[in-house]
């Protein structure tokens, strides 16, 4: 006996915006906003800038002190992209609470999308570990399950895998305990309104962690630095004020927060210029007053990313016709693979920062050049593995189209 699929246009009634459009690399699944793909480039160029910019703190020239400070503090691209994620993946719950299969769809296909690259990238570094010599002191399970970043406090050995880099891989483990996670949440609260509710509890859970963390420093479990900011229980609220986002669209309420996104993003960025001139940048390892960026500092950081989306949202609007640049649109695309591979190619790539050093000897050029190249290369390989790796793998996903039902 066999069964018939009938495929049924979506509802867009829920939507965030008018002027969605279908998302032609993922047959099957909900329309999607132009603009958010933008705000997706936005966070990975942010994520370049902070990675592979990297120089001296301190050169005793104003413009390159102060130029070295954004960079220090252009790791909110990471908080945005939590933000945008927590965005997406509610909305599409909230929308596919009805439909058949609910939770094998959004875990097939969420599946299909991160999975390759993440796994790939690891199978090669580990056939690579015997003629490299690598040293992974276990570490390898850690990152197979997810949970490097819930180990590390708790482990203190080292991980050398020499001309390759994956301590950036916690961001993309926070994501993915979230998908653990989140889609059992919204299955069973199932309103928009109780989504607002614990999206702000845990906001506010998040930043009563990282002030634990903060007054505990002197203990050797919180004495890592990186605690406040990689520690999943710490820094979910990013990802969740796109939570409660992605619901408050969703009720009565949606015209009323888009107009106010016109205020808070202002008000937030003034409040995060005041904390950088206090602190000397968003610097939370600052240990005078690097407290401040660790608890009061990510919070604006995610009500900033959150009021960034919801400005995108308005159908018209300068901002969201800045995001659908094509220059922004088309990093937003290969964001995932530039995100994996970048750190890899930054340390394949520093012996250039030397040569130029000795050929230019002028350390602001050598830093920019090496830099430019591994970008290049960076978004290079990941339009390579998007199109030949990547792309199968997502076109799998009309099997398991949220608009399908029995």
């Amino acid at each position: 006996m066999s069964t018939k699929l009938r495929v049924t246009p979506p509802d867009t009634s829920t939507m965030p915006s008018r002027e969605a459009t279908f998302d032609r690399d993922n047959p099957g699944g909900f329309r999607h906003i132009l603009a958010l793909d933008g705000i997706r480039g936005l966070a990975i160029m942010l994520v370049l800038f902070d990675h592979l910019f990297w120089a001296n703190g301190r050169t005793g020239s104003k413009i390159f002190d102060f130029i070295s400070v954004l960079r220090g503090s252009s790791y909110v691209g990471v908080n945005l992209f939590f933000a945008l994620s927590g965005f997406l993946i509610t909305g599409i719950l909230l929308d596919t609470l009805k439909t058949p299969h609910f939770f094998a769809s959004f875990y097939a296909r969420r599946s299909l999308r991160i999975f390759p690259l993440y796994y790939g990238f690891l199978l090669l570094l580990l056939c690579l570990t015997p003629s490299l010599h690598m040293t992974w002191s276990g570490w390898q399970y850690f990152f197979l399950t997810y949970t490097a970043n819930l180990a590390r406090p708790f482990r203190h050995v080292p991980l050398d895998l020499r001309y390759f880099n994956i301590n950036h891989f916690w961001s993309l483990q926070v994501e993915e305990q979230f998908y653990w996670v989140w889609p059992l949440i919204v299955y069973r609260l199932r309103s928009a309104r109780s989504i607002i509710r614990i999206s702000l509890l845990g906001c506010g859970a998040a930043f009563c962690v990282r002030v634990l963390c903060v007054l505990l420093k002197s203990h050797p479990i919180f004495s890592d630095q990186y605690l406040p900011y990689s520690f999943t229980p710490a820094c979910a609220d990013s990802i969740l004020y796109g939570c409660c986002l992605a619901a408050l669209v969703r009720t009565a309420a949606r015209e009323r927060l888009l107009r106010l996104a016109r205020y808070v993003l202002p008000a937030s960025l003034a409040i995060l210029c005041v904390f950088g001139v206090v602190n000397g940048g968003l610097d939370w390892m600052n240990p005078s007053t690097g407290w401040l960026i660790a608890t009061f500092g990510f919070s604006v950081v995610g009500v900033a990313s959150a009021a960034t989306i919801a400005l995108a949202l308005q159908f018209g609007s300068r901002t969201a016709r800045f995001f659908q640049g094509r220059f922004l649109r088309f990093m937003g695309k290969y964001s995932y693979g530039i995100y994996v591979f970048h750190y890899s190619v930054a340390s394949v790539m520093s012996p250039l920062r030397s040569f130029f050093n000795a050929h230019l000897h002028v350390k602001a050029l050598s830093v920019l050049f090496a830099a430019l190249i591994a970008a290049v290369l960076s978004i290079a390989i990941a339009w390579v593995s998007y199109k030949f790796f990547e792309a199968p793998f997502l076109r799998l996903k009309r099997f398991f189209s949220y608009n399908q039902t029995a």
